[in-house]
């Protein structure tokens, strides 16, 4: 990925709905130009899909959570079927050092959020589970 590249893709994780003509503006490129760049973002793989942000705040009775999970021997293939079956896992990452997942959270309630970490606690190998509860949002 190239500077033009790298400055579609910051453009589009902040508003994934500007134009081809708006993005060509500010980084200085064609529509065509942008189109191009954008449709062989696709095809790689490095731009895997477009989506949209919701206000959580109104919507009382959101609990938002991290998940940190270590654990002994880590298998993220072992682990990938249970953690997909899980909706209310928004992202979960594979990390390197003392943590080998985390996973974010935005479950309905607090007792929906307790079952899960409970669902958590029955993954194979897992040595240390800790649940970190979102306090409040800063970005």
């Amino acid at each position: 990925m190239d500077k033009f590249d790298q400055a579609i893709v910051s453009l589009l994780n902040q508003n994934a709905r500007l134009s081809l003509a708006q993005i060509g503006r500010d980084i200085g490129l064609s529509r065509t130009s942008v189109a191009e760049r954008l449709q062989r973002l696709e095809e790689t793989g490095t731009i895997a899909g477009y989506t949209i942000k919701t206000k959580r705040k109104d919507q009382p009775g959101t609990v938002n959570a991290y998940f940190q999970m270590t654990f002994s021997p880590f298998k993220l293939d072992r682990i990938t079927r249970y953690i997909t079956e899980i909706p209310e896992i928004q992202s979960c990452r594979a990390l390197s050092g003392e943590i080998d997942l985390i996973a974010y959270v935005e479950a309905e309630s607090m007792e929906r959020l307790n079952q899960i970490r409970n669902k958590l606690q029955q993954l194979p190998d897992l040595q240390r589970l800790l649940t970190c509860p979102v306090l409040e949002d800063v970005k």
